[in-house]
């Protein structure tokens, strides 16, 4: 068949409709924002003739008898052609030139037909600021219009009558419409009032605080807390050429989660848009509430978020240099504000700095860590410390902390997110910064070395044979402090082959295969090391009772791995308990030999 005669699609109105309700928009009161739009456009054409019109949205809201919506404005008005070519045409937008480009809000002529999601029928009536008569266009689901002229005056502009479907009433209720138009309009640059029962109210009118430059710090921050219901730490502006962005920036009180959504409001033309615009944010809003107006950046076609272009990214970069300016500046005129804000949002922060050598030079010496002395800012540990060392492991920092420290050595616990990657930074920025990582075998192998004599080696096979059973070898040095009897230690190498052995040991199935896995260096081994120079130990190495000997180097042994947040199985625990028990009948036999004597 070579039929070459050109068709033209078919629309159905119900499924457009249908995909409208369900796949475009995310909620039917957009038809509120849609009316508001075209109204707020036509009233922009008309400013643009004539420079001193005041532009004005009446909504009236009747609910006696049966409920209408209606919306009207003072702008420019619709010719009967125009009618035809953009009110009954799906797609086709009345915004057309240089003027549709920079100031209309509206781009993607198929807003009307949100309002076929709440009412089976839109009523438009509308005269032209070029004409004398009015027109009357009344649109239904059903896919067809009627057009009539109006016979009696009515005044340049456009009204919307609505009337809901039974399962949206409730969305004509006054409350309901006050509240909408507050959520989409209420930056708006024109005058918006709504009339019930003959009752005006004002709702929108005059510019925002946030996007008035005169407003106060008090002003911003009192504006935060009746938006978002949080009392921020602080508020800074937000300014992009790229997207024509103004808006403000509110610092969170408390810490964050890095996941879950981050909540903002940004309008397109003082339309509000949407809630989210991850594209457009950098990082650092996770912990910062924006609100934003961009007069350039284009929006989707649900107009509920923003285009990934090159112009949003380039809005977003100037975006992340705001943050920093306003760091910047605290770093000069706020340092109290600068350091609440880093002592709360120091994960982000750190996250940052990361990826940023200029946020990292900024914040360097405000940075806290935890370290075996406590939480301490990086221009402590660097002024205070001689030696510097970090673990990326957190058992590992549990081990040494408390060693560490009485061998005058600071260590940083950098086994959280970013951290080491953020100390790796540092030494490249900072090179005169001496800090290095730190293992608790190179502790171990800085204790002090014990003479060896007959004594101490004899005490070493004794604990070595009690301590066969736990996979562990037992070592006695000389170290600080003197009241730590023992300390475990063991990387992750030998804690992996202690728990290869114990599922040997508990028969798992797979044992014979995992024994491969067992390294035999003698690193790949725990040691508890005894500490000489302790009374309890020395006490141990000339205790000649075998079987009080075995019970108190159990104890130590699950006593050092309690204190080191090692976990405990559920053999050790048995060890502990029967070593606990043996304690106790050796000392009721002692108690009762005493008594007969």
């Amino acid at each position: 068949m070579n039929d070459t005669k050109p068709y033209l699609f078919q629309v159905n109105l119900k499924g457009m409709i249908e995909l409208l309700s369900e796949h475009i928009y995310s909620a039917p009161n957009v038809f509120v924002r849609e009316i508001l739009q075209n109204g707020v456009d036509a009233i922009t054409a008309k400013k643009s003739i004539d420079e001193c019109f005041d532009g004005e949205i009446k909504i009236f809201v009747k609910e006696k008898r049966e409920s209408i919506l209606i919306f009207e404005d003072n702008g420019i008005g619709l010719t009967e052609e125009e009618i035809h070519q953009f009110l009954s045409v799906i797609g086709q937008s009345s915004k057309r030139g240089d003027l549709a480009e920079k100031d209309f809000i509206g781009k993607f002529g198929i807003g009307l037909l949100s309002c076929f999601v709440v009412s089976n029928e839109i009523v438009v009536e509308t005269r032209s600021l070029f004409r004398e008569k009015g027109i009357r266009w009344r649109g239904k689901a059903d896919g067809t219009y009627t057009l009539e002229e109006i016979s009696e005056e009515i005044p340049h502009g456009t009204r919307v009558l609505l009337h809901p479907k039974n399962e949206w009433r409730l969305l004509f209720d006054k409350n309901e419409v006050r509240k909408n138009v507050l959520h989409f309009g209420s930056a708006l640059p024109v005058k918006i009032s709504m009339i019930h029962e003959n009752v005006v109210e004002d709702l929108v009118g005059g510019t925002p605080c946030w996007l008035d430059p005169k407003s106060s710090k008090k002003e911003l921050l009192d504006y935060g807390k009746q938006t978002f219901n949080i009392l921020f730490l602080d508020a800074f502006q937000l300014r992009s050429k790229a997207g024509e962005i103004e808006g403000i920036g509110f610092v969170m009180p408390h810490k964050v989660q890095f996941t879950g959504t981050r909540d903002h409001k940004v309008y397109l033309k003082r339309m509000f848009l949407c809630e989210q615009a991850g594209n457009l944010f950098p990082e650092w809003a996770s912990f910062v509430k924006c609100v934003l107006n961009t007069d350039s950046l284009k929006p989707t076609a649900s107009r509920e978020s923003l285009m990934e272009n090159d112009e949003l990214k380039a809005a977003k970069k100037e975006l992340n240099n705001n943050f920093k300016d306003y760091l910047k500046y605290l770093t000069v005129t706020d340092n109290k504000t600068l350091e609440t804000i880093v002592q709360t949002h120091h994960l982000y922060i750190k996250a940052l700095a990361t990826e940023d050598t200029e946020l990292l030079k900024l914040f360097i010496d405000f940075i806290p860590f935890e370290t075996n002395k406590g939480t301490m800012s990086f221009e402590s540990i660097r002024t205070y410390s001689e030696e510097v060392g970090y673990t990326p492991s957190l058992d590992d920092f549990r081990q040494i902390r408390r060693i560490a420290g009485s061998q005058g050595k600071t260590v940083i616990n950098a086994a959280y997110s970013f951290e080491t990657d953020l100390i790796k930074k540092i030494k490249v920025v900072f090179p005169e910064v001496q800090i290095e990582q730190i293992t608790p075998q190179e502790i171990l192998a800085e204790f002090g070395e014990v003479e060896a004599n007959e004594r101490y080696n004899k005490f070493e096979q004794r604990a070595n044979i009690v301590l066969k059973s736990q996979y562990c070898t037992a070592k006695i040095k000389s170290f600080e402090p003197v009241d730590t009897p023992v300390i475990y230690v063991a990387n992750d190498e030998a804690l992996n082959n202690k728990n290869i052995q114990n599922l040997s040991k508990a028969g798992n199935p797979f044992a014979s295969t995992l024994q491969n896995f067992i390294k035999k260096a003698e690193e790949s081994t725990p040691t508890l090391c005894f500490n000489k120079d302790n009374q309890l130990v020395d006490d141990l190495t000339t205790l000649e009772d075998d079987q009080l000997f075995e019970a108190v180097i159990n104890v130590l042994y699950v006593q050092a791995l309690m204190l080191g947040n090692y976990p405990v199985n559920k053999r050790e625990m048995t060890v502990f308990n029967n070593a606990i028990y043996q304690l106790l009948i050796m000392g009721m036999n002692n108690f009762s030999q005493m008594l007969e004597i």
